[in-house]
């Protein structure tokens, strides 16, 4: 994934059950800011998919 194609922030998660749903995995495009990022679900072996967050409450992070 490549932040500066978009020149936004992208957080990347990923599911883990242990931890009760999502869990962000990375960070990029830092130097764009924080607020409003793109999302994207990390399924392994290259794969991601565009991901929507509905309500207020965001997923833990591992960062």
């Amino acid at each position: 994934i490549r932040s500066l194609c978009f020149r936004m922030p992208i957080t990347v998660y990923m599911r883990e059950e242990a931890a009760g749903g999502l869990i962000a995995i990375a960070e990029y495009g830092q130097e764009y800011g924080k607020e409003d990022p793109i999302r994207v679900l990390y399924h392994g072996c290259g794969h991601y998919e565009a991901l929507h967050i509905p309500g207020n409450s965001e997923p833990r992070s591992r960062l």
